[in-house]
């Protein structure tokens, strides 16, 4: 029976009585990582979605699903910093994309990961370029690896302050310069440098299933390494792709970033409420709503396109909800039969997304300068045709997962200088202190490096009387 076992570094570990010959070729984990990185660059997927589907197809041990985890989100997340150091030992950019993953991939294992050899690195680079036919390219991808590995003395950054922050945290030049005229320098840096190494899921307990103290016990009887999160009925869980596990599938619970689960909180929904969700796909914080009315009331879900309204009800039917009712609907257009209904309407808007940085590191090289205005108008068109749905004395809830101010608090005070019948009515109360506490007139932006969480912003507003 062949010895699986791998030590640290992602290498096959000596037998116990003789030494194991790796199989030639390189290592599964780098393939499966170079297969991931190569569905995000060619056919623009989605990282989560890459990495879910080749690892599954792989087949990973425990150890080389970490090793592959740790080479996709490394070259996604340094990728303006990899072709830095490239360009350095090259006469002209590598424009063969297979081939310039694969130097990427070489690049992080020599820059970013000390336990890896200097020798495995290089060899499997090159055993990676024959693997997937590139032959031709092979005597380059050794001639430069190891070029590096001679003379790393080479790699000088720029000493111009946007230049060097964009290059050392890979981030494009023109979102530096946002991100410092936005939030100063001493912040945007401490941002753009934070790195979350616990690589945790967050999920929450299906409430209408059991209580916190309960899915405490049931996570610590399934094996899972778990901890609280900051926010209440949120934990972090290590290991394991919790999507694929039975208690996902019975219902027990939904990943749920912590961030998101405030927008929800923020709501203050209380039993037999009717609430809107109008832009709810997939559908994790209107079934959150539901669960926190204990199956009362109603919570109205929609969205613009079928095939994610059709998600909302698969989540609301995975967690056994029957008080979540679906529709397809555009948001910006007004459904005259819905005005003055809703006890509080969430608007979780369409956004730039640049928040989730961290889970999803492809989003910055995605988010395009022009677009932001664009998304700035669809926010406040959304929030003008939704806000006539919430009754007089009515709670309305604007959320991004972004952290431009043109889309979080530009957009806010828009509407409100629009809607003079609305007021922003702070965050105690619903938030948790420690984040209600955080919040300036009003409004709440959460930061990773601050927080912890994704980068989100959340701003209650609440509908006059009379």
């Amino acid at each position: 029976m062949p010895n699986n076992t791998h030590d640290r570094r992602g290498q096959r570990a000596p037998a116990t009585k003789a030494p194991a010959r790796r199989p030639a070729g390189p290592a599964p984990a780098r393939v499966a990582a170079l297969e991931a990185l190569l569905d995000v660059q060619i056919s623009d997927a989605y990282a989560g979605l890459a990495l879910t589907r080749r690892i599954a197809a792989a087949r990973l041990s425990a150890l080389d699903r970490r090793l592959m985890t740790e080479l996709f989100y490394g070259v996604l997340e340094n990728r303006i910093r990899l072709d830095y150091i490239l360009a350095l030992y090259m006469e002209r950019p590598c424009q063969e994309q297979v081939t310039l993953e694969i130097l990427r991939m070489g690049v992080y294992q020599l820059f970013f990961m000390d336990k890896i050899p200097e020798n495995a690195a290089c060899n499997d680079a090159v055993e990676l370029a024959k693997r997937f036919k590139r032959e031709s390219m092979a005597g380059l991808v050794n001639a430069v690896l190891r070029a590096i590995v001679r003379d790393r003395a080479r790699v000088v950054y720029p000493e111009g302050v946007t230049d060097r922050l964009s290059v050392l945290h890979s981030f494009p030049k023109w979102l530096v310069e946002k991100l410092i005229a936005d939030f100063g320098m001493q912040y945007a840096e401490a941002m753009l440098s934070y790195r979350d190494k616990r690589h945790a899921v967050t999920i929450r307990p299906n409430l209408t299933q059991m209580a916190p103290e309960q899915f405490e016990e049931y996570l610590t009887k399934q094996g899972f390494e778990w901890e609280r999160g900051a926010v209440p009925e949120a934990y972090r869980v290590g290991g394991g792709f919790l999507s694929q596990h039975a208690g996902f599938r019975q219902g027990l619970y939904s990943i749920m970033g912590e961030a998101s689960m405030l927008a929800a909180q923020a709501v203050g929904v209380r039993p037999g409420m009717q609430v809107l969700d109008c832009c709810a796909a997939p559908g994790g914080k209107a079934c959150y709503l539901a669960e926190r009315m204990a199956g009362t009331g109603r919570v109205y879900a929609w969205d613009l396109h079928e095939h994610r309204v059709r998600l909302i009800a698969g989540t609301a039917q995975r967690l056994g909800l029957d008080n979540v009712r679906t529709r397809v609907q555009d948001a910006r257009e007004i459904v005259a039969s819905q005005e003055d209904r809703m006890d509080a309407v969430l608007v979780d808007a369409p956004c730039s997304g640049l928040g989730v940085y961290l889970s999803k590191p492809d989003i910055k090289y995605r988010v395009r300068p022009e677009e932001i205005e664009q998304l700035h108008q669809t926010q406040g068109a959304i929030l003008n045709a939704c806000a006539r749905y919430v009754k007089p004395g009515g709670v309305l809830v604007y959320s991004t997962c972004t952290l431009f101010r043109e889309e979080n608090e530009e957009t806010v005070r828009e509407f409100l200088e629009k809607h003079p019948n609305f007021a922003l009515s702070g965050l105690q109360g619903t938030l948790p202190e420690a984040f209600a506490k955080q919040a300036v007139d009003g409004m709440l932006t959460l930061a990773p490096h601050v927080n912890g969480t994704d980068g989100f912003f959340i701003a209650r507003m609440v509908r006059k009387k009379g």
